[in-house]
């Protein structure tokens, strides 16, 4: 069957937006937490709902984003779209610019909403790492499960 929601192809395009956002080059662990914030932007108070819609398992799809954020990077990276730069702390990407033109060339009302959730959320971030937002996430799916058992 064919997927259509949460594929590689729209994985990519997510991730040249938000890469995009950024304005300057982050670890795929930073964008794979900061992706999850953006989607589940309600869940996190910066926005008015989530893009990706009520899910009561979004924690479990947390832990299942990460290879797929690391194999959407590959892809990226292959297609021309991103470029991995190597520094002193390890790899960051950021987009070339084919990954510029392509992520300019995304206006559809989910881009938009993406963007300007995006926004938000780097702006929230401000100088966490991400092993600090990833713990946070982790520790709001906890609380999650502990309050989905009573």
């Amino acid at each position: 069957m064919l997927k259509i929601f949460n594929s590689e192809f729209e994985n990519e395009l997510r991730l040249i937006l938000l890469i995009d956002a950024f304005k300057k080059p982050q670890n795929a662990d930073m964008i794979y937490a900061a992706d999850f914030m953006v989607t589940y932007g309600q869940t996190f108070g910066i926005a008015d709902h989530n893009l990706n819609g009520e899910n009561l398992y979004k924690f479990s799809e947390f832990v299942s984003r990460r290879p797929l954020v690391q194999k959407v990077l590959k892809e990226l990276t292959f297609n021309g779209y991103a470029k991995p730069l190597s520094t002193s702390s390890g790899i960051v990407y950021r987009l070339t610019d084919e990954g510029e033109r392509m992520s300019r060339s995304l206006d559809s009302d989910y881009a938009i909403e993406y963007r300007t959730t995006a926004a938000e959320v780097i702006k929230s971030i401000g100088r966490k790492s991400e092993r600090t937002l990833i713990s946070e996430i982790n520790k709001m799916a906890a609380s999650s499960l502990k309050g989905a058992g009573q």
